[in-house]
């Protein structure tokens, strides 16, 4: 990755679903309103000048629209979340067991008519590498998206396992581009209490 001097990059996962008991992946499904508390408790660690960037998913149009009212996003559709193919829009006790994979074998895992953790991956950063090339130095660029596709940015910022990392609904995690690399200001803040 080139060097992004001076630039910040939050990232934020959408509002807890409106859970309709079955897999959901990349279908579109509801959220529920963040709350007044959980919104200032985002709101009052951000500056006002900032550039929004969300996943075209429902969940994630309608935290952006919560969160931040006043700015239109840019949104696209590589940072929606993994597409589980045939797996999708069923019931959870029906996702065949797929017996136990290594770190390396999960990632590679393609559910029928689906993409792999791996095939999202080289999506997700294609576009990451665009918004930091949007995002001018000394500013704060958001994206507001999905927990693997938050996991599939985290993995390529700090070089490790996308499955090393939990991220929670509406949670926040910083990072302040350097000249020789990047600190993790903070990772996984909670916006929930």
């Amino acid at each position: 990755m080139k060097t992004y001097l001076g630039k910040k990059l939050i990232l934020i996962r959408h509002a807890p679903v409106i859970s309709d008991g079955l897999f959901y992946g990349s279908r579109d499904v509801a959220c529920r309103r963040p709350t007044i508390q959980e919104i200032e408790n985002i709101r009052n660690i951000l500056p006002n000048k900032l550039k929004l960037y969300v996943s075209t998913a429902n969940r994630c149009l309608t935290t952006a629209k919560f969160l931040f009212p006043s700015i239109k996003p840019v949104q696209f559709d590589a940072l929606r979340e993994q597409h589980f193919g045939s797996w999708e829009g069923i019931a959870y006790d029906k996702i065949p067991n797929i017996g136990t994979l290594s770190s390396e074998e999960l990632a590679d895992f393609r559910p029928p008519n689906g993409e792999s953790f791996n095939e999202m991956s080289l999506r997700v950063n294609l576009v990451l590498e665009e918004i930091l090339n949007k995002i001018g130095s000394q500013d704060l660029g958001i994206i507001v998206a999905h927990a693997g596709t938050i996991r599939a940015v985290l993995s390529k910022l700090v070089g490790k396992s996308a499955l090393s990392f939990q991220v929670d609904n509406l949670s926040m995690s910083e990072f302040i581009f350097l000249n020789d690399g990047m600190v993790v200001n903070y990772f996984n803040r909670a916006g929930i209490h």
